[in-house]
């Protein structure tokens, strides 16, 4: 299980200009203070080296639920996962409750492909976190300032995926733990 923040989502900027390090912010709504990330290793190769901006593209959009942060941490240091702004998924041309009332009716609802960010990360204080949207972009501030070699990002999506199996393995003992304490 991850903690999925993405609708709430108002802006944020991180920093992955120091080699082995990715630092920044995100603000949520309702949330006074921002999310602080210092999470060791690099974005993606069309990220890493790069300071950029987070942006709603659609803040006119109303997210479907009221936040909940209770037990978010604003410190999310930690481990990157995957980082980057070239996945490219089905976004939906519509509000969501055009989405669900053409759903209902059996008809499909508007589609085009685009970008989207998807930010990952495994926080000392919350677990996973995941944040992935088509509403999201990135704007590059200033001069990268260094690009992965691809042994470098070989390295590190290595890293990335023993971060993923790591976390997977902490959650079947926890559900394991959980259902030993249910049986006594």
């Amino acid at each position: 299980m991850a903690w999925r923040p993405t609708e709430w989502v108002l802006e944020g900027e991180l920093d992955n200009t120091t080699q082995g390090w990715t630092v920044g912010w995100i603000r949520l709504q309702d949330r006074d203070e921002p999310l602080r990330l210092k999470l060791a290793g690099n974005c993606h190769p069309d990220l890493a080296g790069w300071k950029f901006r987070i942006v709603r593209t659609d803040p006119s959009a109303e997210p479907p639920r009221a936040p909940n942060y209770d037990g978010i941490a604003t410190d999310q240091s930690g481990t990157i996962g995957d980082v980057t702004a070239d996945q490219v998924l089905q976004h939906f041309d519509c509000s969501i409750d055009e989405f669900l009332k053409l759903h209902r009716e059996g008809n499909p609802p508007p589609t085009t492909l685009r970008k989207a960010l998807y930010l990952e990360w495994y926080s000392n204080r919350n677990g996973r976190v995941v944040i992935q949207s088509t509403r999201l972009s990135v704007e590059r501030i200033g001069e990268r300032a260094f690009e992965l070699s691809d042994e470098a990002w070989a390295e590190q999506a290595k890293q990335n995926q023993e971060e993923i199996q790591y976390f997977m393995h902490q959650l079947s003992d926890a559900l394991e733990n959980n259902a030993a304490d249910l049986d006594e």
